[in-house]
């Protein structure tokens, strides 16, 4: 009997037949050139069409010049774009998948990048961007609307099979229909059916330009969760409106958040601390009041969660986008019930969503191909059958043997500990991190796909390799807690994170931790040490804390240390420790503070673990080393380095 009775059967949506439940939202990946996709956009979808999505929704299409959301916005109001719908069509057809294409405008959610003059139905400044907008005059209304209807002609032109409007996430048609947005006093603003009358007109621009032969749907949060947006209970009203007195509709594909608060904007690409599938019950709820189907997405990462979804009636087709970013062909592999066979994205949001609001392409921290699947969607056998050793079972060790083996070459890696993992083992004991150790998993069960010989608690010597002769040597030793140039830092009541999370430091009662780089070793152990109970203070080197961390991942960490009552202090630098306390110095200005303390934490950073480097290059020339032993970076750099090498071989 198939584990999945409802993820694989047909959906009729509008129009359009969708061979399964399984779609990717849209979402901005910066695959984007003058305003227009990149032959990078088009294989990047063509991915997730072979990987066996039945319904692909291509991110933010501007719809009219004050639409640039960012500056790698497509630009969809004019021509030029219907040549490049044609390219993805063709190229997501091919394999039975349907394409939409979101018609965007964010009115007054413009980010700093961006290229627009924020516009909005009033002058509601947006307090996430700061940005004061420009109330939008009523010629300007007819214009963009008219923009929505002639982008969604240019879908249809160019062979695609529907559109939706982006209303989620506080975008300009929300902001339309929020009475704390809208403050106009014309006919669009006031009633119901005037805030209404934005949306309404879209609508009826877009069939009218369209027919009714292309489906057309409506992107929403649930909720806005944030004090000037909507609730709950008034996108309930809204889509019993629109449904009984606007209509045209083919489906209602339902998130949650806003863009307009650092806390609401969280829920727009939710980390792992927000629980799988939370906004299905809000979905259950829609898909009772209203006729035409329900789409629902947020942190769906697991085909299981999808098919329970599916089952309990909470909706009708289910967004694994993220999934699908870590492992595109998780449909197939569903499909065939090769459920070990799966990457789980495990919510990091670092090369995702991380990535797109450094204005850079998105890829994956566990799947260096997204982003690359020009070069290595398709992983050719070596030419030569190699032996080849790894040695370390951290990630970017782990992620070596796996691309080395799937070449065709005999591999061994070897870890001097009991259990592979490295430095994620430490990681996944920060509280919320739980499921960023599932990447470890997920490596051990390709090692196990690909036959690595794996060998645990062996210390690697220049004699076992002078015995192995191995062709190739990939060194993934890792590093080691760096300690700065500050007086007392080596007492017993000085601890580095690692000694903190191992458990093999005697933390005092009040603690203070010395944070270098404002990344996840001083939040995390902040964190960990308050929720055991310890009087905690953060101060750190960086303008604020959690500087170097993705955005969301900060705001929900920061929050937490809010409840948990730990003190943060930002531009303070470690200059001194001595029993009972420490000396900082502002980063600015050199102004020295004292800080009680019974034990100082050092949350400096990793050096590279050079011994056993430096005693092989003596008698090995055929060595490569690769992650933090060659130079400390994150998780990110550490796999794609062993990527690559190893795809090199």
């Amino acid at each position: 009997m198939s584990t999945f009775k409802y993820l694989f059967t047909p959906q009729k949506i509008g129009a359009t037949t969708v061979k399964n439940r399984i779609f990717s939202t849209g979402h901005m990946t910066t695959y984007v050139q003058n305003g227009l996709p990149t032959d990078q956009l088009i294989a990047y979808h063509r991915e997730r069409a072979k990987g066996g999505a039945g319904l692909v929704i291509v991110e933010a299409n501007a719809v009219h010049p004050s639409a640039a959301f960012t500056s790698n916005t497509l630009s969809a109001y004019t021509d030029h774009i219907i040549p490049h719908y044609e390219k993805m069509g063709e190229a997501v057809h091919e394999f039975g998948c349907k394409m939409f294409v979101q018609l965007f405008h964010p009115g007054r959610e413009i980010f700093p990048s961006g290229t627009s003059v924020a516009v909005a139905p009033s002058m509601v400044p947006t307090d996430r961007f700061g940005v004061m907008p420009k109330a939008l005059e009523k010629w300007e209304i007819k214009e963009i609307v008219n923009g929505y209807a002639e982008t969604a002609l240019r879908v249809k032109k160019g062979g695609l099979d529907g559109s939706e409007i982006v209303a989620s996430h506080g975008y300009l048609p929300s902001q339309f229909w929020s009475p704390r947005l809208n403050l106009r006093e014309d006919e669009y603003g006031g009633s119901l059916e005037n805030r209404m009358r934005f949306l309404a007109e879209i609508i009826e621009a877009v069939r009218s330009k369209t027919g009714s032969d292309f489906t057309l749907g409506l992107r929403l949060s649930v909720d806005d969760f944030e004090k000037e947006g909507s609730t709950f209970q008034e996108v309930l009203d809204i889509l019993k409106y629109v449904e009984r007195d606007i209509g045209g509709l083919d489906y209602f594909n339902l998130i949650g958040g806003s863009s307009a608060t650092l806390a609401s904007s969280v829920f727009i690409v939710p980390p792992a601390t927000i629980p799988p599938a939370h906004f299905a019950p809000h979905a259950a709820k829609i898909r009772e009041a209203v006729t035409i189907p329900v789409m629902v997405g947020s942190r769906i990462n697991d085909p299981i969660i999808g098919e329970k979804i599916l089952a309990n009636g909470q909706a009708d087709m289910v967004a694994m986008t993220r999934a699908m970013i870590c492992d595109p062909h998780m449909p197939n592999k569903a499909l065939r019930e090769e459920l070990d066979r799966i990457r789980v994205c495990i919510g990091c949001n670092q090369a995702c969503i991380g990535h797109m609001h450094d204005n850079i392409p998105i890829s994956c921290l566990q799947n260096p191909v997204t982003g690359r699947e020009l070069q290595y969607s398709v992983m050719p056998k070596a030419k030569k059958r190699k032996k080849v050793v790894v040695v370390g079972g951290g990630p970017a060790g782990m992620k070596a043997a796996v691309i080395a083996a799937e070449r065709g070459h005999y591999v061994t890696l070897y870890e001097k500990s009991r259990e592979l993992g490295g430095q994620v083992k430490l990681a996944r004991k920060i509280p919320t991190r739980e499921e960023f150790g599932e990447l470890v998993p997920n490596l051990k069960r390709e090692l196990d796909y690909f036959r690595v010989d794996v060998i645990l608690n062996k210390e690697v010597t220049s004699e076992l390799l002078q015995e192995e002769q191995p062709d190739e040597i990939i060194l993934a030793v890792g590093g080691k807690p760096y300690y700065p140039n500050a007086a007392g830092i080596r007492e017993s009541y000085v601890l580095n994170t690692w000694e903190v999370l191992e458990g093999t430091g005697k933390v005092g009662k009040k603690v203070v931790i010395a944070d270098w780089k404002g990344d996840m070793p001083g939040i995390g152990a902040a964190l960990y040490l308050a929720e055991k109970g310890h009087e905690v203070e953060l101060v750190t080197n960086s303008v604020h804390a959690g500087y170097s961390l993705q955005q969301y991942i900060r705001d929900m960490l920061l929050g937490r240390l809010a409840i948990k009552g730990v003190t943060v202090t930002p531009q303070f630098k470690l200059l001194k420790a001595l029993p009972g306390k420490t000396i900082f110095e502002n980063i600015y200005t050199g102004q020295q503070m004292e800080k009680e303390a019974d034990t100082l934490v050092l949350a400096y950073g990793h050096i590279q673990e050079m011994g056993l480097y430096n005693e092989l290059r003596q008698k090995f020339s055929n060595i490569k080393r690769i992650g933090d032993c060659m130079v400390p970076r994150t998780v990110e750099e550490a796999i794609l380095e062993g990527f690559e090498y190893a795809a090199s071989l």
